[in-house]
């Protein structure tokens, strides 16, 4: 029985009992007040009839009731508040409002600020998942925060962190109020707490604090801060590897992952990787990031691989596309990457770009490669749910590529691969992805990579080789990186 028809029953038995009773004169009883004007306009019979608990409990069942008007549900709210709500169980009931998807904003953010007015105890699990909704309401999200800074348990942390990263402005309105809220509950200065937290081994949100340190913390500092660190946690240890082996810094919470992920999986190859990266360091200026470990720890450890310069690198290059027709393309003027050839592009190539390119043209121009992906072109112009892509790794000497099915979750999209949390992850350890634009056989006009995938391998930190059908039987193949730059690889036949 819900609260709304219960007091029904409890309303209608009073002016019952009334009628019953002898020499009780029939009085004309006005509806229980549902708003605060009703409510100061009661009479003095009304008000021995309808005690406080009673009009408390009516218009708290009128909040809950979703059949009502927002405005409606509003004002019996206002009613609750005027006679004020000391009942804990109540007070849970009504934060639950918070986390109903179907309670309107409107009365979700005034329950809150009720609930914050009651100095609600219970409030950590609804508070800090709203703070980035709370975006648009700076008031509230003042007052949510104070709140957090009286209340918040130490466990609130890694919720407070993962809110507090995603804020796009690290120098906003609301950046003191996170540090003093982190200081409050820890007892420490922000910086210090959270690089406690990311050496924490059970810490939850590791990447995010080092996010908040990064975007704040000069980065010499930072690395400084951390080298003196006695590592308690994979991802102190994997980054202070990181920077004594490669002098490198994870620019990200999602680099410093990878970094943590390497680390836990490949700590044999990082003395191997750090010599060939100490090579290309003094003879080309070469600066690591996370996302080439793949690549030079699998060169360094080929032993039938011949090693090349970088002049040797660009004339074999160079020679191969120069073979082969290149699909002309028509650019913008305000396009931030106005060519894909490869000739004007050289400077802006890295060696680590370089051997990409060498090895992706070394597994292109392989004929049982070429068969498996006229197989991948078939099946993904059959399939006009979703587009289909994978990683390329360097396996027994050269470049292979693996196919992922797409995200099953993420909905049909026929035009953009959608890529597994699998994907993602085995991608920290790979060359780089790839993308199918095989959704029709003549898709010449697709043979680029599109600027939501340009805008991911940044966001992202990967280098890509995008794959367009052009006929039946011929498909063209363009690599990109981060910086945007992308380089036509030529056209091929599908066997």
């Amino acid at each position: 029985m819900t609260n709304k028809i219960l007091l029904t029953i409890i309303v209608g038995m009073m002016g019952l009992s009334c009628l019953l009773v002898p020499g009780c004169e029939p009085v004309q009883l006005s509806p229980a007040p549902k708003n605060l004007a009703e409510y100061s306009q009661m009479g003095r019979a009304d008000r021995q009839r309808y005690s406080n608990e009673t009009v408390l409990q009516f218009n708290l069942a009128r909040v809950y009731d979703p059949e009502l008007a927002v405005k409606e549900r509003l004002a019996s709210l206002a009613v609750v508040d005027k006679l004020g709500l000391e009942d804990e169980n109540a007070l849970a009931d009504l934060a639950t409002l918070l986390r109903d998807p179907k309670c309107p904003t409107k009365l979700s953010r005034s329950v809150l600020r009720f609930l914050l007015k009651q100095n609600y105890s219970d409030l950590a699990a609804y508070v800090v998942p709203l703070l980035g909704e709370l975006r648009d309401d700076p008031k509230l999200r003042d007052i949510v925060v104070k709140w957090m800074k009286q209340n918040a348990p130490p466990e609130m942390l890694a919720g407070l962190v993962r809110t507090w990263s995603a804020e796009l402005n690290p120098a906003g309105p609301g950046e003191q109020n996170y540090r003093d809220t982190v200081k409050q509950i820890t007892g420490k200065p922000w910086n210090s707490a959270l690089l406690e937290a990311i050496n924490t081994q059970s810490f939850t949100a590791q990447s995010e604090a080092y996010d908040i340190l990064r975007q704040r913390v000069d980065a010499n500092t930072l690395s400084k801060q951390i080298r003196a660190m006695a590592a308690a946690s994979d991802t102190v240890r994997a980054i202070q590897a990181f920077i004594d082996s490669f002098e490198y810094l994870p620019p990200t919470g999602s680099q410093a992952k990878a970094c943590k992920l390497i680390y836990k999986l490949r700590t044999d190859m990082l003395p191997d990787a750090a010599k060939l990266w100490a090579d290309w360091l003094v003879s080309y200026k070469f600066r690591f990031d996370i996302r080439d470990f793949h690549l030079l720890s699998r060169l360094a450890r080929d032993p039938l691989r011949t090693s090349l310069n970088r002049t040797e690198l660009v004339l074999e290059i160079g020679r191969a596309l120069r073979r082969r027709k290149h699909l002309r393309r028509k650019f913008s003027t305000r396009a931030k990457a106005s060519t894909d050839n490869f000739w004007l592009q050289v400077d802006k190539l890295s060696m680590a770009d370089l051997w990409n390119i060498y090895l992706l043209n070394e597994m292109l121009s392989r004929p049982r490669v070429r068969a498996s992906l006229r197989l991948m072109a078939d099946g993904d112009l059959a399939d006009t749910h979703s587009a289909w892509g994978g990683l390329i790794f360097y396996q027994n000497g050269q470049a292979e590529a693996t196919l992922y099915p797409p995200d099953p979750q993420a909905g049909a999209n026929d035009q953009a691969y959608q890529p597994t949390r699998r994907l993602a992850t085995d991608g920290m350890d790979s060359l780089c992805r790839f993308t199918g634009h095989f959704e029709k056989i003549r898709n010449a006009e697709r043979a680029w990579p599109t600027a939501t995938e340009l805008a991911q391998a940044k966001a992202q930190d990967f280098c890509g080789l995008i794959l367009t059908r052009l006929t039946k039987n011929t498909f063209c193949a363009h690599y990109y990186n981060p910086t945007g730059v992308v380089v036509s690889m030529g056209t091929f036949r599908l066997r």
